[in-house]
């Protein structure tokens, strides 16, 4: 099916100007020019606009989003799935932001204390933040701590949040105390500790003594949002790539990233999908 300029610009909110503009460029070209001299894009084009608004997005100059984006079928998937990995980051980043707000909210309200160095956990400009707070146990946080010190005031990659897949946090979620909060990093720990027990154990990530840890551990993420199938799998994934990740899981088993990943993705085909 093909559709007008006009069209696409209500679809996408792309101005008519823009899309005029990058016609001219050929960072777009339509489809056809129908006989009405008005120009018409079809699946493929609108597929590739939304890659552009995605480049746009994470803040890339136009001049370089054409040279990244190929006619390539399998190109195109590599970018989305890449797409999906970085919006994961953002969100949990944006996560850590919230959660930073809540406690200082509790300090100023007098409910808990607040150490100097939390007051900018989070921010994108610091190496310090600690992702869905995973690495505040004592365990975790030595080898945190360890790389944060070589790493200085390294930029954290945060990359634009989409609607495509959004991170939904609980409807009438009530901001946690101290008390929760230490005890969501004690059950953490332990899930963590049990994994690595497992590992240990020659269990297999399929197993039903494993499954039922992973439950715990997706019981634990729904506290602070509700993941999708996808989402869960993607967080599996980026345990195993991100470097912070991999460093805190690596303090307590240099096999438990893939470990955990591998059980995650098990428990989303089966609880999630």
């Amino acid at each position: 099916m093909a559709y007008s300029m006009v069209d696409v610009s209500g679809m996408s909110g792309v101005s008519l100007s823009e899309l005029g503009q990058y016609a001219e460029t050929g960072l777009l070209n339509p489809a056809f020019v129908g006989q009405d001299e008005d120009i018409y894009y079809e699946k493929p084009e609108l597929l590739r606009l939304q890659q552009i608004l995605f480049c746009k997005e994470v803040g890339m100059e136009e001049e370089e989003i054409g040279p990244m984006l190929r006619d390539n079928p399998r190109d195109m998937i590599r970018i989305m799935q890449q797409h999906r990995i970085e919006m994961l980051e953002k969100a949990l980043h944006l996560h850590g932001l919230i959660q930073t707000l809540d406690k200082t909210i509790s300090y100023l309200r007098g409910e808990q204390e607040l150490n100097e160095d939390e007051l900018y956990a989070g921010f994108s400009n610091k190496g310090r933040h600690r992702l869905l707070n995973e690495a505040a146990s004592e365990h975790a946080t030595k080898n945190y701590s360890e790389q944060m010190q070589t790493e200085g005031n390294q930029k954290y990659n945060a990359i634009s949040d989409s609607a495509q897949q959004p991170v939904t946090l609980l409807e009438g979620q009530e901001m946690k105390s101290k008390e929760d909060f230490l005890d969501s990093q004690a059950k953490i720990d332990r899930i963590h500790l049990d994994l690595q027990n497992a590992i240990e154990n020659g269990l297999e990530p399929g197993s039903s003594e494993v499954q039922q840890i992973i439950g715990r551990h997706l019981e634990w993420i729904k506290d602070y949002y509700t993941p999708t199938a996808e989402i869960y799998r993607d967080l599996g994934n980026l345990y195993v790539e991100h470097k912070n990740f991999r460093q805190m899981y690596d303090g307590y088993h240099p096999k438990l990233a893939e470990f955990l990943r591998d059980g995650m993705m098990i428990k989303a085909e089966q609880e999630l999908s």
